[in-house]
């Protein structure tokens, strides 16, 4: 498990509380006790249109179909939706219910573009949240 990872959940628990499938990026490297600090994706636009790379205004970071070989369609990752997995519920959804697998990881140009999108919206994400990604 490690940062620029993207992963598939199976049984994602979503914040309404309804589970589904739903790919997702981890953005930070947990030390001890931290827990795994992601962002959960999407290919629903909405009909809406963005231009590639980082939609501050709109809190997402549009990637155009594989542009990174995670991602065969046009996907969004969405900046403002933080989720966080205990290092235990994280590698018991892995290891052990097998409800988490790892796709690929993202380059490190492209994640670095997604950290310095979210530096732009440091003020719509919790104080929690951004000391665990910028420590």
């Amino acid at each position: 498990m490690s940062r620029r990872g993207v992963y598939f959940h199976s049984q994602f628990p979503f914040h309404d509380g309804e589970i589904g499938q739903k790919r997702f990026v981890v953005i930070n490297e947990p030390f001890e006790d931290e827990p795994y600090i992601i962002l959960k994706t999407t290919t629903n636009f909405r009909n809406k249109t963005y231009k590639e790379g980082c939609n501050a205004h709109q809190g997402v970071f549009y990637l155009p179909a594989n542009k990174e070989n995670a991602f065969p369609k046009d996907t969004l990752i969405q900046l403002l939706e933080i989720y966080d997995f205990s290092s235990r519920e994280f590698l018991k959804g892995h290891l052990t219910e097998k409800v988490i697998s790892p796709i690929g990881d993202l380059s490190a140009l492209t994640f670095a573009q997604i950290i310095n999108c979210i530096k732009q919206i440091k003020e719509d994400i919790s104080e929690k949240h951004y000391k665990l990604i910028f420590k």
